[in-house]
């Protein structure tokens, strides 16, 4: 999308691509994104919250680069220490992460806001039913399917013809643990990378009880902490002889939800939302 727009649309849009780096993103997401820039010349400007501890002072942002973006979660730390662990009952780390650093940069350095600010969302034609009910009024616009109408197939397609392409499987998405991905997913990745686990659950260990007035936080779904994931894991899916296999079956509710579609961007809020 991000390449069609910059071949076909310059002349109509002054362009900004932009990518926020939570910290704990996989290596292949940020190595595509610096792609991206060296094959495409894309330019795009990398940012991350930059997180003011004091009570309602919003999230701003700082630029970084490919080469000095977070890789050890230092952003996502930030986040937790002021707002606690996020989780479906505390849905903000994409608030705090992506979207409010995307939104501070957008007004008080670009100095964009009004009528003539559009959010480019890269929904393809095949997927329409993701369309906003309200994307003229929050200026959302649809290249994929109003400008140049692609299906998955046509975007496969198109990847086929360029010299790289992003290097990760579809359960393992561009958060490497992400709290969003379904037991399944999350197990895969738990067979491929253990270590991956070792944020989260650092994180259990100091802010559990962070705005937590109710009980202690934890990220995963039913209410559990990493610790009970991996107990998990070891009860149904190492018991079940799938470790290594990869052969995930949809068989629950949550299956296929996860990073692939849950953890995008709100552009519904990116230049209204008022600072927290």
């Amino acid at each position: 999308m991000t390449k069609w727009l910059l071949d076909n649309k310059q002349d109509e849009y002054e362009m900004f691509v932009v990518f926020a780096n939570t910290g704990e993103e996989n290596e292949a997401t940020l190595q595509f994104v610096h792609d991206c820039d060296r094959y495409f010349g894309f330019n795009t400007t990398w940012l991350e919250a930059d997180v003011d501890p004091q009570p309602r002072k919003g999230t701003k942002a700082k630029v970084v680069t490919f080469d000095t973006a977070s890789r050890k979660g230092e952003p996502y730390e930030d986040v937790i220490r002021k707002y606690g662990i996020p989780n479906q009952s505390h849905p903000m780390c994409t608030r705090e992460l992506k979207l409010q650093p995307m939104r501070w940069y957008i007004k008080n350095v670009l100095g964009w806001s009004g009528d003539d600010v559009y959010c480019a969302v890269g929904i393809r034609n095949d997927e329409t039913r993701r369309i906003s009910k309200d994307k003229d009024k929050n200026h959302l616009i649809y290249p994929l399917i109003e400008w140049h109408p692609c299906d998955k197939q046509d975007v496969n397609d198109w990847w086929e013809e360029q010299p790289f392409n992003l290097q990760l499987k579809e359960h393992q998405g561009n958060c490497k643990w992400c709290w969003k991905k379904s037991n399944g997913k999350l197990f895969m990745v738990m067979d491929e990378n253990k270590h991956y686990f070792d944020f989260p659950k650092k994180m259990e260990e100091l802010y559990k009880n962070t705005r937590a007035p109710y009980g202690e936080r934890v990220f995963f779904r039913g209410n559990r902490s990493t610790e009970d994931m991996f107990a998990l894991y070891e009860e149904t899916w190492v018991k079940a002889g799938k470790v290594g296999s990869h052969a995930y079956k949809v068989n629950d509710k949550d299956a296929d939800s996860g990073c692939s579609e849950s953890c995008e961007i709100d552009f519904d809020q990116l230049l209204t939302t008022e600072d927290q």
